[in-house]
């Protein structure tokens, strides 16, 4: 994947230190014009339109947490016009800065992923569903990274995924742990002990504020932006969905860049059989 883009030294930094990186406009409009104009396509053929309100066929609008709509079988992942996003040449080029060159699973993470969330919501609240889909490996690294993509305007509030940033840093202790396991320790701090309550005015208070916790500062952040706008996130970030109380749908692009030189550990924290991997 040579190309002619590279990240600057800032750049690296803030993604190693905060395990999320926002490039604005990374991908080209056409691209993504193309990209949105099927996913708007296949939904007007089951009756999901700007023109009807952005509600369900029957009239309905989903609620939190339903998203309304399961996109791999609305949509669909193997287009020409969304695989084409993963052709992007500095898309390509920013992946390889990030894992260092090295290969990427293509085995287990075959395709991208649409995200499409329907107006769900009357407020937006901070959720409680905080979770890593890999667990810590025993080699205490980073696993990969995953691209989040905006193909329209995603406005805050309005369904984009969270991510508490700073968080890859903690629990790396060199042996595998899963997600029970992590929350249990997490919750011993008051910044995640508040994040992970059932009372949303106890979640809210973590919105704006910065917790440190032993060199590691954690933050909330919401994956907002522009049509084109790239969000990488280190596979080790906690994150959740989250309500879209915006007029329009959230839509984006998702896709793990996992190590492949890592497959085998990511197999033993599952408890994944050798010939799955």
């Amino acid at each position: 994947m040579t190309q002619h883009f590279s990240l600057s030294s800032e750049q690296r930094d803030e993604f190693e230190r905060r395990g999320v990186l926002c490039l604005k406009g990374l991908l080209s409009a056409g691209a993504v014009g193309r990209a949105r104009a099927r996913i708007v396509h296949q939904l007007e053929r089951m009756g999901v339109s700007e023109a009807g309100g952005w509600r369900l066929p029957d009239g309905s609008r989903p609620r939190y947490p339903a998203t309304g709509l399961k996109t791999s079988r609305v949509v669909g992942n193997k287009h020409p016009e969304i695989l084409a996003l993963m052709e992007e040449p500095a898309l390509g080029a920013t992946v390889d800065e990030l894992l260092d060159a090295r290969a990427f699973d293509r085995a287990i993470f075959k395709q991208p992923q649409v995200l499409f969330t329907l107006p769900n919501a009357e407020t937006w609240t901070v959720p409680d569903g905080w979770h890593c889909d890999i667990p810590r490996l025993a080699g205490g690294g980073a696993p990969g990274v995953q691209l989040f993509a905006c193909l329209d305007r995603v406005a805050p509030g309005g369904g984009g995924t969270l991510v508490i940033a700073g968080s890859h840093r903690l629990l790396n202790e060199r042996r595998s742990m899963r997600m029970k396991e992590m929350k249990r320790h997490l919750i011993a701090h008051d910044y995640f002990r508040r994040l992970y309550s059932p009372q949303a005015e106890e979640r809210a208070g973590v919105l704006h504020e910065t917790s440190v916790i032993g060199d590691v500062a954690v933050t909330l952040v919401e994956l907002a932006g522009e049509p084109g706008d790239a969000y990488f996130v280190d596979l080790r970030v906690l994150h959740s969905g989250a309500p879209n109380a915006a007029p329009r749908p959230r839509m984006m692009l998702t896709y793990r860049f996992a190590r492949a030189d890592l497959m085998r550990d990511m197999a033993e924290a599952f408890g994944w059989r050798e010939e799955s991997v």
